[in-house]
């Protein structure tokens, strides 16, 4: 087992770390939520406790347990989601309930659909041996695969979110051969030989990583939508380099979040032309975030993820602040009657375009 005390210092050790880079630096979203007093050895027990949420941004706190509940046990069987659901409840969290010896956790739920959804469209017919999550939250996700297929994964996130995920994953898997921080500083250089040595690998983003490495499968879930446009841009330039050629990259972001300060928009994140589009579709029982699940595709002319964005794009419009805040003022200027003829006008005028062409 890690001892709490190491993790605290390479938190420290790690944060000073990332002070010195230009990027990728913590947006205004995550300034708002992390409180550096509040992480010490002894809150770590208790992380998702509502009374000492150190997990604030990374979790779901949520009544929608049994209405999610009959909803997905609809779409998979009750018993793939009970195998998946945790039997313990690590970090104390005092929105779990207990049910049918299994803890019902939304965030978990989610994660389960999820899991499922890629296991049938990709696991069982790709040989996926490693995992790259960029910003993982504590883990829920990522301890999926390592539950289910063994996978190696590699996490990178802010100190605060890594110190949460060695922590939980360390509890959930404690005979795995971890490599944090601590580690990646004796040489400054995190190795091809480390990435084959090692079964969790989690790191601050702008170490050190070998041009080797590759990675068959990298995935963030909602959290670039909490980023910079110039992290993002990061991330995905990471991404592009270090996946391997027939590598899958999943998506999971908002249509529009407003957060750090202006709107990031999953249909203007930064794909190259290499991208075949595999499952694209608004992400379940979340009306306002979208699932894309893309392949690496270096067959030139053979890519679909530009027009796929520009689909995106148009689901996406009607979460847009922007396109809210103008229909409003419409409203108020024609009337919502009138503004329907005028809809309703103008959709002809552009068919009837469209039939001359």
């Amino acid at each position: 087992m890690i001892h709490e005390k190491r993790l605290i210092k390479i938190f420290y050790d790690s944060s000073n770390y990332l002070s010195t880079k230009k990027l990728p630096y913590k947006s205004k979203h995550w300034n708002y939520y992390y409180d550096k007093s509040k992480f010490k050895p002894e809150n770590l027990e208790s992380f998702r406790n509502k009374k000492n949420p150190l997990s604030n941004g990374l979790d779901t706190h949520s009544d929608i347990y049994f209405s999610l509940y009959s909803k997905i046990i609809n779409e998979i069987s009750e018993n793939y989601l009970f195998n998946n659901l945790p039997v313990e409840n690590v970090g104390n969290s005092d929105f779990l309930i207990p049910y049918k010896n299994v803890f019902l956790d939304p965030n978990k739920i989610i994660h389960i659909y999820w899991f499922w959804l890629i296991e049938k469209t990709i696991l069982k017919q790709n040989k996926i041996d490693s995992i790259c999550e960029i910003g993982a939250g504590f883990g829920s996700f990522s301890e999926l695969f390592i539950k289910n297929y063994n996978s190696k994964i590699f996490l990178i996130d802010l100190p605060e979110a890594n110190l949460l995920s060695a922590y939980y994953l360390n509890k959930k898997f404690p005979n795995k051969k971890f490599y944090l921080f601590d580690d990646y500083m004796q040489n400054k250089l995190f190795t091809e030989k480390d990435f084959k040595n090692y079964d969790i690998i989690i790191l601050p983003p702008n170490c050190n990583i070998d041009k080797k490495i590759e990675i068959d499968f990298f995935i963030n879930t909602r959290s670039m939508m909490e980023m910079n446009y110039e992290t993002i841009q990061f991330y995905f330039s990471f991404i592009q380099k270090h996946i391997n050629k027939n590598g899958f990259f999943l998506n999971i972001n908002r249509y529009e979040k407003n957060t750090v300060g202006y709107p990031i928009r999953i249909s203007e994140y930064p794909y190259d032309d290499y991208w075949k589009v595999i499952i694209s579709e608004p992400s379940f029982y979340q009306k306002k975030i979208h699932f894309l699940l893309t392949k690496r595709n270096l067959v030139n002319g053979d890519s679909d993820i530009k027009k796929e964005l520009h689909n995106i794009n148009e689901i996406g419009k009607k979460f847009y602040k922007s396109q809210k805040i103008l229909n409003k003022i419409l409203k108020k200027i024609f009337g919502l009657k009138n503004l329907k003829y005028i809809a309703y006008f103008l959709t002809k005028i552009s068919n009837k375009l469209k039939s001359i062409e």
